[in-house]
């Protein structure tokens, strides 16, 4: 079973885009899986980060939150949910 969290930030002023899937894949591995770009092109980027606490998680979501509200974006997409 795979837990996430996805979060997701949409600048419309420059139509930009960032989201982070916060993915639980057993005990005492977390990824973060980082992606963003234009909303109305294919350029952009991804990256991976492996922390290993819900504290580390959080505070990578915490700093981005922040970053991302001095830049412009809006928080438009914070979903939880558990696959089976």
């Amino acid at each position: 079973m795979d837990n996430f969290n996805v979060y997701e930030w949409h600048n419309r002023e420059k139509g930009r885009y960032y989201s982070i899937t916060v993915r639980k894949h057993r005990p005492g591995k977390i990824v973060l899986d980082y992606k963003w770009g234009g909303c109305n092109s294919n350029r952009g980027g991804q990256k991976n980060i492996e922390v290993s606490t819900d504290d580390e998680a959080s505070n990578y979501i915490m700093q981005m939150m922040k970053r991302r509200k001095g830049r412009g974006y809006d928080l438009v997409l914070p979903l939880s949910s558990t696959m089976h």
